[in-house]
């Protein structure tokens, strides 16, 4: 009997592992002590304009690291990435949160900002179209730091249809926002705070900005900045016009800054509910939203998609987990379950996570996306090996133009309290999703 069950659940690992084809490209070896390649803020890890995509790590020794590659190489066989070492390095390699942000703007300039944590922005580009020589650290308001940039954590790059770019990042308990204008080459400042918070108040966000340029923004507001058990309530709002104006998920007209006492939440979820921040969103070919999180229910931690349907929100628990854990703590912690990516394509959604139930392999629920019909996710394994503390990344910019997902993976670790793994280096490996 034990020997047709063993076969059975064999059986069943197969079928479902051989739903996905896969193509993996091995990078190189880096740091792998820490989390900081693989958190899930990174926006972005790789980044893709017409047929060259770029990445970049942290290498064992700290340095940042550029890569690129042709995704469409004349020999049809698919290229290794040319690598070259900067001369930048991260300064605090125990802080998880001191991420590489990379995106390519609509003339093929890479623009970089990386290490940081409530410290002063790290910000440079290319120096010419498509190459891996950076020029030096400089202001993006004015040559010099200005006083809203002193204290940057969470930066994340967004392109436009247009070529230009989106750039957000948390100073202090505010969200800043500025805008790259591609065709004069600078930066002009959007808002200086969108998210007013008031006291220890602290938006923690997920933004999407989709094929038609609408910029998507949910967040939880934490009531206490250290203790991830305050997170509380999901919100929702998007801006068809570049952020100058804001609406709600019914498409009504906001004012033009929120703070928790005016905006009415898509979802009320109490505190000391493991609700997570800084997971992921998308929307679908009509503008509407999915967010991906994970909170308890019923005594369990288990991830969620909620989602608006145009005429309600909705809420799909995904999993079946037997065991909770606590997200008491401060500073990055081990969490035994990743926090979760989503993309919505024409026809089908992913969800990407790992979960130490499942090996803490690169796992991914996926569902058709049909008019009038249910979700209905099934589960797969992508690969076959442990990815331990790894959050999913992905090249959203190629998504977004061909819906081909690949995947920045590198098995790292991480040990509560800031707190440094003894391990050796891991290798970057970046996994296509084949069609």
């Amino acid at each position: 009997m034990r020997f047709g069950l063993f076969c059975f659940f064999f059986l069943f690992s197969l079928m479902v592992r051989a739903q996905f084809k896969t193509e993996i490209v091995e990078v190189d070896s880096a740091f792998s002590k820490t989390s900081v390649n693989t958190a899930i803020f990174r926006c972005n890890a790789l980044t893709t304009l017409d047929d060259t995509q770029f990445i970049a790590f942290y290498d064992p020794k700290g340095y940042l690291v550029l890569g690129k590659r042709c995704l469409k190489p004349k020999n049809k066989k698919q290229e290794s990435f040319i690598l070259k070492r900067s001369n930048y390095r991260i300064v605090n390699r125990t802080d998880a949160h001191n991420v590489i942000s990379i995106v390519l703007d609509g003339k093929g300039y890479l623009h970089v900002a990386f290490d940081h944590h409530n410290s002063p922005l790290k910000y440079c580009k290319s120096v010419a179209p498509f190459s891996l020589e950076l020029g030096k650290l400089q202001g993006m308001i004015s040559d010099d730091i200005v006083d809203a940039e002193k204290d940057v954590t969470y930066p994340e790059f967004y392109r436009f249809k247009n070529g230009d770019l989106f750039f957000v990042y948390r100073c202090s308990n505010n969200i800043v926002m500025n805008r790259y204008l591609v065709e004069q080459g600078k930066w002009v400042r959007v808002w200086n705070n969108i998210l007013e918070n008031q006291v220890f108040l602290r938006p923690y966000w997920q933004i999407y900005v989709d094929n038609s340029d609408i910029i998507h923004i949910s967040w939880l507001w934490r009531e206490n900045a250290y203790d991830a058990q305050t997170n509380k309530n999901l919100y929702y709002i998007c801006s068809k016009d570049y952020g100058q104006t804001w609406l709600d998920v019914r498409g009504d007209t906001l004012g033009n800054y929120f703070r928790r006492v005016d905006t009415k939440p898509i979802m009320e979820i109490e505190r000391n509910s493991n609700f997570i921040n800084q997971t992921s969103m998308a929307s679908d070919i009509n503008g509407r939203p999915y967010i991906a999180t994970y909170f308890r229910k019923d005594s369990i931690t288990n991830y969620h998609v909620i989602y608006y349907d145009g005429e309600k929100i909705r809420d799909i628990m995904l999993g079946n987990r037997k065991e909770d854990f606590s997200l008491s703590g401060m500073g990055t912690l081990y969490i035994p379950i990743s926090r979760p990516k989503i993309l919505v394509g024409q026809k089908m959604i992913y969800f990407l996570f790992r979960d130490e139930d499942l090996g803490s392999k690169v796992s991914l629920y996926y569902s058709k996306l049909e008019a009038n019909k249910p979700l209905n996710f099934k589960l797969a394994n992508l690969t076959d090996d442990s990815y331990q503390a790894w959050e999913p990344a992905v090249d959203i910019d190629l998504w977004k133009s061909s819906e081909r997902l690949d995947i920045f993976l590198q098995k790292t670790y991480q040990i509560s309290d800031e707190k440094i793994s003894n391990v050796q280096p891991t290798m970057v490996k970046v996994l296509t999703l084949k069609k």
